[in-house]
């Protein structure tokens, strides 16, 4: 009987041990690495975030300059064949009586997408007047902020540069909570440095940073600055 409680006793006392020893490397080991693991994984992800945020604002700004890249080419190849003798002028007045004849349907959302249709196919002329038509039949439409900006746009592709100023003056005094200010002040100085008025091109610049530092055009401000 002696005999027989020691190794009950005995058989105890190891398993006491074995349990002791399995919760102990529970606690060190699987506990600690768990919490380095989410650590790390918690700042990956916050660098990625980052990184994501930096590259879709590069995207952004390369976007806007290609835009402005291909009015430049189209007024390059505008310039070339006036001087191989053709009919276009970008030193142009644009009077009326220059520019052809725009026909809209008097319905505000097809006129401005039959306009606009003009800007994307680089029919720059026949954009000039139909935007110039959009905004005499519609004058009160919420999108006169939009036509004034194009029209700026094609003048100044068209090297038409006094008017492509005053349309992005227009739409800076009088629309001034548009969503097309931003790039309209940046386009006004890419217009005053074309004129030679660097002083001008650089305080609008400026104004743009100032105003709207968020703004993608406000980034190519900030190049043009340097």
């Amino acid at each position: 009987m002696r005999l027989l409680k020691s190794v009950c006793f005995g058989a105890l006392l190891a398993s006491s041990s074995v349990l002791a020893n399995t919760v102990e490397v529970i606690k060190i080991t699987e506990g600690a690495g768990s919490s380095n693991q989410s650590y790390d994984l918690v700042l990956v992800v916050q660098q990625l975030q980052a990184e994501m945020r930096q590259l879709r604002g590069l995207v952004e700004s390369q976007k806007y300059e290609l835009d402005e890249l291909k009015y430049r080419q189209k007024q390059m190849y505008s310039e070339f064949d006036q001087r191989l003798g053709g009919s276009y002028s970008p030193g142009a007045s644009g009077s009326a009586a220059d520019l052809p004849a725009a026909v809209l349907s008097g319905n505000e959302q097809q006129d401005y997408s039959a306009a606009f249709a003009y800007v994307k196919s680089q029919e720059l002329a026949k954009a000039e007047a139909a935007f110039k038509e959009y905004m005499k039949i519609h004058p009160k439409s919420a999108r006169l902020s939009n036509a004034l900006y194009w029209l700026g746009e094609v003048s100044l592709a068209q090297g038409k540069l006094p008017a492509a100023a005053d349309y992005f003056q227009q739409l800076i005094a009088e629309h001034g909570k548009s969503a097309k200010v931003p790039d309209a002040l940046y386009k006004l100085g890419r217009t005053y440095q074309r004129m030679g008025k660097a002083a001008d091109a650089i305080a609008t610049w400026q104004q743009l940073v100032q105003q709207y530092p968020k703004a993608a055009a406000a980034k190519l401000a900030r190049n043009a600055l340097k």
